[in-house]
């Protein structure tokens, strides 16, 4: 039982691990039509949703390892997108959904939050920190 204890994860890493997958989705945005093509239209909106979930179904929650600017930039971040998903149909393809321009308008937004993001760095998957300790922006 107390094994079982141990691997549980506490709230903090929980909210540190988003944090980083966050970070990730947004590097994708601010990759902008290259991101698309990496990924593809679907997944680049479900990348970022996982975490920052579309305006209709609740919006971005808590977290305690994401600070008050990180979380405006996000939520621009998070109006733009929203607000692509709902202009554009579910299944373009990736130059059918480059062509809309949607990803060259949300690319100057997601380079900006992740600027702010990337200057504290990335936090431990596995230990609780008040800050981030790495500067390697992925793992």
């Amino acid at each position: 039982m107390l094994d079982a204890l141990m691997d549980q994860p506490s709230e903090r890493i929980i909210d540190q691990r988003i944090r980083n997958r966050i970070m990730e989705a947004v590097h994708t945005l601010a990759e902008g039509d290259e991101g698309v093509r990496r990924i593809w239209p679907t997944e680049y909106f479900e990348e970022f949703y996982d975490w920052i979930p579309h305006r209709d179904d609740g919006g971005m929650r808590p977290n305690s390892a994401v600070t008050e600017e990180e979380r405006q930039v996000l939520s621009e971040v998070s109006r733009l997108l929203d607000d692509a998903c709902d202009a554009t149909p579910g299944n373009m393809d990736a130059d059918e959904f480059i062509a809309t321009g949607w990803p060259t308008r949300i690319q100057p937004v997601a380079q900006h939050a992740l600027t702010i993001m990337t200057q504290r760095g990335r936090f431990s998957e596995n230990s609780e920190e008040a800050e981030p300790s790495s500067q390697q922006l992925w793992p």
